[in-house]
């Protein structure tokens, strides 16, 4: 989860605009305190944003095997336990 997360909120094209010149004679971008808050706040969302759909997809996951599993068992005669 860290990974997915990580690697979906850390973008490092956007961080190089900072590091390389645009054109010929162009100065780089400065990276002044709102242009950081601006990353860290991209950072952090696409970081959460990856690590929702990580979520999502191991419950969909998980509620499709659990599907399986009881038709499996309802197949078999092993239906619901008697309280």
């Amino acid at each position: 989860m860290v990974v997915v997360g990580v690697s979906g909120g850390v973008r490092i094209w956007e961080l190089e605009k900072y590091i390389t010149a645009r054109a010929d004679e162009a100065e780089p971008i400065v990276l002044n305190l709102d242009r950081w808050v601006l990353e860290v706040y991209r950072t952090l969302i696409g970081t959460l944003q990856s690590a929702a759909w990580l979520l999502l997809v191991f419950f969909v996951f998980a509620l499709i095997a659990y599907v399986i599993i009881r038709g499996f068992e309802l197949r078999r005669g092993g239906g619901p336990p008697v309280a």
